[in-house]
């Protein structure tokens, strides 16, 4: 009912009153849309988090060098983010305004929907700018630093990028192999180098030991190698082989090759007016780059209006539902920019028309909607489908159960008589047991809020993803097949490290949503206790965890393997860890080493096959073996070889010279299906794996501290999927005032803190300044502890 002091403000509606209703939209927006930012952007850093921390421990770029690392990574994570962040905060603002009946208050007093849009089509012209400023000016500035960046950190961290006991052809002309790696990795244990180039193609060093140092402003780091051999050989006369020895040797390695001019740029790092004068070949990728740029800042605009028609809708649910069909309202737009997209590429449209028709779309969508609901038209489908959800959750609600067959809410009746009825109810009710209506109740929306925030990110996460791989897909004419395939096979990864965000969200925002509604108060009164309203959200924070960990142990290695060769394929990079594929290398069993140019699998059969012989302790040659041509003898289990010789070594000198036609030499022991096996890496394998690798390395006498650390990982970073909802189910009450929007911020707060601390801690364990037990399960020991303090803290 309107009262007088409602009357006397309709008298004011034509001055101060709509500046101070301006205002007051126009900060509810805000603050919702720079929580937005926050969590889109912390989600799509989470890659970056893991290099900087590795930066910022190993100390190999200055401070000021990492910051601005850091703030080059900002910008092209904010082109996606800015708009994500303008709908997010116009659904949850004018959603939390709908809820709580101010937008039928406005109805009263005359002032129509249209109005709206002014404080919130200010705000969405700042995101609008703000990207238009990004995409055409800071966006290609700071991709263009970040690459040099890149550049520079990449010939400084070298020996930190070296991994033991894998075949590095990063280098111009040089294929290196080490054994082992110290955990500063400045000092390197069984070095093998074997420089590739036409002129010296056949030159092989061996080392027992190298010091690592770094010359980057040669672009360049130099090997001290100590206890070492040089052999050389001519090809076209196997007579001529020379072998020397060293008791130490300076070896310079360059790091990228000095041929050639400056880089060229992407599209994405050249300016407007480089991408327009652009023709030939390049002018449609060129094309497309240059809509987009103008096509982002154009999308805060769609989606604050999208946002004003969604979210002045009547309907309960208020912050939590915002967010939530912001997580739709993104992933369908983003999925149609991404096939008009696919589409441009390919010539089937022009590309004004391929970047700007998911604009379109949402524009028209955006202004039926609005027109529907500013003229009292009926709810559309998805409206009344949505609603009808709600309505269906809320009648779920154990409270509101029990709320209905009781007395009016209204009614006279004191705390204490509720409480104790309450406990009579439930000890009549058997409230000891499980499962009950309450912990389905719980169960039900705590999988609801995860389910749609992990698919939400997942989705998204993946839209970014394909973005970054737009240029190298066309460039290399990537098929469509290919590019889903390795989208598919990247959602394991995806779901297996949003987990933990996803369910610190949901626990937040249940547990808020909640209290906010005062179910938590009617759930106290009836005698359930709050340790009691928790238990099936810490089983199921159980189950999460185990099933993570199910998922590291079957299936998550093969969906990496498959994923990273299909990125190889994409970026145009053989698979495994090749990037010569006519020089392919492998460590054999024993003290072997395989280097061919060709490998039939169909019918085992390799190519110009070399074999290198060591010795394990000096790791020097101690036999080589080449071959024109190597068959298979399936009947007598041995490799044939063909045209080829043996030459036996102590130190430096030839023992034994073969020359032979044909040839069965013993000591290949390897069948084929050895050569036919995947390269693989800590995340290419399960934690038995990972263990029968660590202590074959171990046992060996090499430096396993980086792999142990990430197997403690694997069972850490389950756990505290489980560990994270124990500490955060205290602050989900607590949060209950603010609902669905202050667990989010909190959430937000926990996540940043879990996530450094996490990574800041593996990067400490990997280079030895910590044990690896200490520095996998730190941050679960820490946050457990946390956890239990305030858990314990809780007045239930």
């Amino acid at each position: 009912m309107l009262s007088g002091p409602t009357r006397v403000l309709v008298l004011e509606w034509p001055g101060a009153t709509m500046r101070i209703l301006d205002r007051y939209i126009f900060r509810e927006v805000l603050s919702h849309t720079l929580l937005g930012l926050a969590v889109f952007t912390f989600v799509f850093f989470i890659p970056q988090l893991v290099r900087l921390m590795d930066l910022i421990v190993r100390h190999a770029g200055g401070a000021g060098r990492i910051t601005l690392l850091f703030l080059s990574s900002l910008p092209p994570i904010l082109v996606f983010t800015l708009p994500m962040a303008a709908l997010v905060g116009v659904l949850i603002a004018l959603g939390r305004l709908s809820a709580d009946s101010e937008i039928v208050a406005l109805h009263a007093l005359g002032i129509g929907m249209r109005r709206l849009l002014f404080p919130v089509g200010a705000l969405a012209g700042i995101a609008a700018l703000l990207t238009l400023s990004m995409t055409v000016w800071l966006g290609p500035a700071s991709l263009r630093t970040l690459h040099r960046l890149e550049l520079q950190l990449q010939s400084s961290q070298v020996p930190f990028a070296v991994q033991p006991r894998v075949f590095d052809e990063r280098f111009p002309n040089t294929v290196l192999y080490v054994e082992d790696v110290s955990a500063t990795a400045a000092h390197w244990r069984g070095v093998f180098l074997a420089e590739t180039g036409s002129a010296t193609g056949t030159r092989v060093t061996l080392a027992e030991d190298a010091i690592v140092v770094n010359d980057p402003a040669n672009n360049q780091f130099e090997l001290h190698l100590r206890g070492g051999s040089t052999h050389e050989y001519d090809p076209h006369d196997p007579l001529r082989y020379n072998v020397s020895t060293f008791e130490s040797s300076d070896l310079p390695i360059a790091i990228s090759s000095s041929e050639g001019t400056t880089p060229s740029l992407s599209d994405a790092e050249l300016s407007d007016g480089a991408l327009l004068q652009i023709h030939g070949p390049g002018w449609r990728e060129s094309r497309i780059e240059f809509y987009r740029r103008l096509a982002f800042p154009a999308a805060c605009l769609v989606f604050a209006m999208l946002g004003v028609s969604a979210g002045i809708r009547p309907r309960r649910g208020g912050r939590a539902s915002g967010l939530v069909l912001t997580l739709l309202l993104i992933c369908g737009y983003y999925m149609v920019l991404l096939v008009g997209i696919r589409l441009a590429q390919q010539g089937l449209l022009h590309p004004a028309v391929g970047v700007w028709a998911a604009n379109i779309i949402a524009a028209i969508f955006a202004v039926t909607l609005f027109r529907r609901v500013e003229h009292g038209g009926k709810q559309s489908y998805v409206s009344r489908m949505w609603d009808a959800l709600a309505a269906k959750r809320r009648s779920a609600s154990p409270a509101a159960a029990s709320v209905a067959n009781g007395a009016a809410v209204n009614a006279p009746i004191s705390i204490a008589r509720v409480s104790s009825l309450g406990r009579k109810a439930a000890q009549k009710a058997g409230m000891n047991g499980f499962p009950l209506l309450v912990d389905v109740y719980v169960f039900r929306s705590f999988i609801s809020y995860f389910a749609l925030v992990l698919a939400g990110f997942v989705v998204v996460f993946d839209a970014f993803t394909l973005f970054d791989l737009l240029a190298d897909i066309s460039k290399n004419h990537v098929p469509t097949s290919v590019v889903l395939s390795y989208l598919g096979y990247l959602v394991p990864l995806l779901v297996y490290q949003l987990t933990p965000l996803a369910a610190l969200v949901a626990v937040l925002v249940t547990l808020g949503v909640m209290a906010k509604n005062n179910e938590v108060v009617a759930f106290k009164a009836s005698g359930v206790s709050l340790y009691r309203l928790n238990l099936p959200l810490l089983l199921t924070g159980l189950l999460l965890a185990f099933g993570m960990f199910a998922m590291d142990n079957a299936y998550l290695p093969y969906a990496n393997r498959t994923q990273d060769a299909l990125r190889n394929q994409i970026k145009g990079r053989p698979a495994q860890t090749y990037f010569h594929p006519a020089h392919q290398w492998i460590f054999g069993q024993g003290s072997k080493l395989f280097n061919y140019n060709v490998f039939d699998s169909d019918h085992d059969l390799f190519g110009g096959l070399s074999v290198f012989e060591l010795n394990p302790k000096t790791f020097q040659l101690r036999r080589r073996i080449f071959a024109d041509r190597a068959m298979w003898e399936p009947k007598l289990g041995v490799w044939i070889l063909e045209n080829g010789w043996v030459r036996d070594f102590d130190g430096e000198r030839i023992t034994r010279y073969l020359p032979f036609e044909v040839l069965s030499v013993a000591e290949i022991t390897e069948p084929p299906s050895y050569f036919r096996r995947e390269v693989r890496q800590y995340d290419q394998m399960n934690w038995s794996q990972l263990r029968t690798y660590i202590a074959g390395l171990r046992q060996a006498g090499f430096d396993t501290s980086r792999l142990t650390v990430q197997w403690h990982m694997k069972f850490a970073f389950p756990m505290i999927a489980a560990i994270i909802i124990f500490l955060s189910a205290p602050f989900g009450f607590l949060v209950g005032t603010r609902g669905a929007i202050g667990g989010l911020a909190l959430a937000v707060a926990i996540s940043v803190i879990y996530w450094s601390m996490a990574r800041l801690f593996e990067a400490m364990g990997a280079v030895g300044q910590l044990p690896p037990l200490l520095a996998g399960w730190s941050p679960d020991a820490i946050f457990l502890f946390l956890g239990a303090y305030c858990f314990l803290k809780m007045p239930t």
